[in-house]
């Protein structure tokens, strides 16, 4: 066999691509987002906002990098949930007394309005994504994906994320002036 054709030979077909763990576990994500999005598109609200506005009702007075680490979400991701969620007036930006770099997130009556109000379709949501599987069978895949998620060290810890203090913003560079000759 020729490099060429042992090389075409380890290349994996689309059929067994799908059959992968990784491509099916982003379908699903997108099933679910899919879903979340029908029930809750009423409610403009997104996974993402419905987390943040989740973690932060339950953990007020949290700062941006606290919440990224609740919902799981990268900096650059929280950081377009938290501007448009300010935008829209359901969280607001309480600025630390003491130190003026830093702020915490708290929710507004308005941010705790839209969570009251898109909670129950987003447990339909939930609902008609594990309709998929008969009643019996839910258990144990939420059971195996949790085992899968502690399994890669990528369990979220709530208690130890906000027992945590923030991390103090580096001090600015000063500049210096440099002789000329």
């Amino acid at each position: 066999m020729g490099n060429s054709e042992q090389i075409l030979a380890e290349i994996e077909t689309p059929k067994e691509l799908y059959g992968r763990a990784g491509f099916m576990v982003k379908r699903l994500h997108q099933v679910a987002t899919a879903l979340f999005d029908e029930e809750c598109r009423q409610f403009n609200m997104t996974p993402s906002q419905y987390q943040a506005l989740s973690a932060l009702y339950e953990y007020p007075a949290i700062d941006q990098i606290a919440l990224g680490r609740l919902t799981g979400q990268d900096r650059s991701t929280v950081g377009l949930v938290v501007r448009l969620l300010l935008d829209r007036g359901l969280i607001r930006r309480v600025v630390n007394a003491s130190d003026k770099r830093r702020a915490s997130l708290k929710l507004s009556p308005a941010g705790v309005r839209a969570l009251r109000d898109t909670a129950p379709a987003a447990r339909q949501a939930q609902k008609r994504f594990l309709a998929a599987l008969p009643e019996a069978d839910r258990p144990g895949f939420l059971s195996l994906l949790k085992k899968l998620v502690e399994g890669h060290g990528a369990n979220i810890d709530p208690a130890s994320i906000v027992a945590k203090p923030a991390a103090k913003p580096r001090p600015r560079a000063k500049l210096v002036k440099v002789a000329k000759d």
